[in-house]
């Protein structure tokens, strides 16, 4: 709710990807902060890391026009097309795997249309080089949050809508500011909810 998206892509020489695993990459979430930090680091002198930042009001303004998965999808044409890999393997982030790759490669330059592609369920801990763009992306989205942080002078900690903490630092920052900060994703439901019941609060008091 809080904070950009970051959609993380990883590029090695096929003969490397034994190379990556043996560091013990596997899904970001599973990972400690300190251990994803310093596999982070390596994979950096390793391969190839990509990275597609999508800002706050960038997503609110395209959620007008398309889903929030049509926008994950506009992320990842712009990180394949970056690394121009022979062969792309993605965490799949919706039912149909063919159907999936179809929207993607539509969306990207002809010469991708005979690429091998591979899309997924769980390929972040089925695929150790997926394993690694998860950690680049995972990374710097808690580098930006740590930003914000320091911005702000309060830890709300991850930043998404289930998080106590940032829940309590937007009730209080409305409460002083009577705004959300700049950096939040105002389409959330949560969003739209705190202010309305600082709304409610306000008119409740005369």
């Amino acid at each position: 709710m809080i904070g950009s998206m970051f959609i993380g892509g990883f590029m090695v020489d096929e003969e490397k990807l034994d190379e990556v695993e043996n560091l013990g990459v596997k899904d970001s979430k599973k990972l400690s902060e300190r251990k994803r930090e310093r596999l982070a680091e390596e994979l950096r002198e390793m391969g190839e890391p990509f990275l597609e930042e999508i800002e706050a009001d960038e997503i609110d303004e395209l959620r007008n026009i398309m889903s929030l998965n049509e926008i994950e999808i506009q992320g990842f044409v712009m990180v394949i097309e970056k690394s121009d890999a022979d062969k792309v393997i993605l965490d799949l982030p919706e039912p149909n795997a063919e159907r999936f790759i179809g929207k993607l490669k539509k969306d990207l330059p002809a010469s991708y249309a005979d690429r091998e592609f591979v899309a997924e369920h769980g390929a972040d801990d089925t695929f150790p080089i997926v394993s690694a763009a998860s950690i680049i992306a995972k990374s710097a989205r808690e580098n930006h949050v740590e930003k914000l942080h320091e911005k702000y002078g309060y830890d709300f900690k991850s930043g998404y809508p289930h998080d106590s903490p940032t829940i309590k630092f937007l009730e209080k920052y409305i409460e002083e500011k009577g705004e959300l900060p700049p950096e939040t994703r105002r389409s959330w439901s949560t969003s739209q909810r705190l202010l309305d019941e600082a709304e409610q609060s306000g008119l409740g008091d005369f």
